[in-house]
């Protein structure tokens, strides 16, 4: 089996706790390309190693799954993993006879179109999303994970140089503290109010940086009210190309961030990373926590994780952060 194609459409967090897989022994000496969701290409670029990819756009189905055929026509893979993806691509690694089709049983076409699928209880999260990724790909290639030892890798990705960004913004490398307060809503977030706290605490020594897009003007906009006309704090929100966000991450003091892209981007970079957790189970640290050689977590304690009140989050206090930020 020389060619893989290992498949992941799906937010930035999920396809950075995917893609680290491939690095693992096995897997060496093969012909790996990925299909990953439109506009994320930035991610394997600039990975090391840089990674072939295909970008498919789940929202324009047809087209993509007309590319898909025809790239599968070309590149003949003989294995193929899907970790999350649709019903149409489950059907292409059918309908152009892909002899390992390997993918997570759970929905209708995985019983229908996939050889080799494997039952994982993700929903449980007694592990990382990359550890039940590595498993998915050890029971595709009918590898013993007892015999192999393998250990999931963690996915570098690597920042521009780009001081003229930096020098742009005010910015001094190591002197800033990047606050990212945005989310999609996949998981319980600190309260603004904390957020704020934060920030009149860590001004008093950094430069603080707000960053997010405009799906994030929900958690943004009472924090650029209250800091409106502070020179301590800039707002980057909207601003800020992919790979100008990896620069700014990787030049940071520290990043504050929930569970979202932006941790597993900064943790991937190399950054010190004070990520903030909910106790629920399938949102649990233990399955999403960002992976990194500089990730602190901090989440509320003694929660029973089916049964989590929202306003446990107010139980992360702003002093602990402190506390961490000081000690780097």
């Amino acid at each position: 089996m020389k060619k893989v194609l290992l498949i992941r459409l799906d937010k930035i967090g999920d396809l950075i706790c995917t893609m680290c897989v491939d690095q693992v022994s096995f897997l060496k000496d093969r012909d790996v390309h990925w299909v990953i969701s439109k506009g994320l290409g930035f991610v394997p670029d600039n990975a090391d190693p840089k990674r072939k990819y295909l970008e498919l756009s789940k929202e324009d189905w047809k087209t993509s799954l007309q590319s898909l055929r025809s790239f599968l026509k070309d590149f003949k893979p003989d294995v193929a993993v899907s970790f999350q993806a649709p019903w149409w691509v489950s059907y292409a690694l059918w309908a152009e006879n892909v002899p390992v089709r390997a993918g997570v049983k759970s929905q209708w076409h995985s019983f229908l179109f996939l050889n080799r699928g494997l039952r994982q209880r993700r929903s449980q999260a007694v592990q990382h999303e990359s550890d039940y990724n590595l498993d998915l790909l050890l029971h595709a290639f009918r590898v013993n994970e007892e015999i192999t030892q393998e250990k999931t890798p963690e996915l570098k990705l690597v920042a521009p140089m780009n001081p003229e960004l930096l020098a742009k913004h005010g910015l001094i490398s190591g002197k800033y503290v990047v606050v990212h307060p945005g989310m999609a809503g996949s998981a319980l977030n600190w309260p603004i109010a904390k957020y704020i706290e934060f920030i009149v605490e860590a001004k008093k020594n950094y430069q603080i940086v707000l960053t997010g897009t405009a799906a994030d003007e929900p958690w943004l906009k009472e924090i650029k009210e209250r800091f409106a006309g502070d020179s301590q704090v800039l707002s980057l929100q909207n601003q800020l190309k992919a790979t100008e966000l990896f620069t700014v991450l990787k030049n940071s003091k520290a990043v504050v961030v929930p569970s979202t892209g932006v941790a597993h981007m900064a943790a991937s970079l190399g950054a010190n990373v004070l990520g903030i957790y909910s106790p629920v189970r399938v949102q649990h640290p233990r399955r999403w926590a960002a992976r990194g050689p500089h990730v602190r977590i901090f989440m509320p304690h003694s929660q029973d994780q089916d049964n989590v009140d929202p306003r446990c989050m107010d139980e992360i206090s702003v002093e602990d952060l402190l506390k961490a930020l000081s000690s780097l």
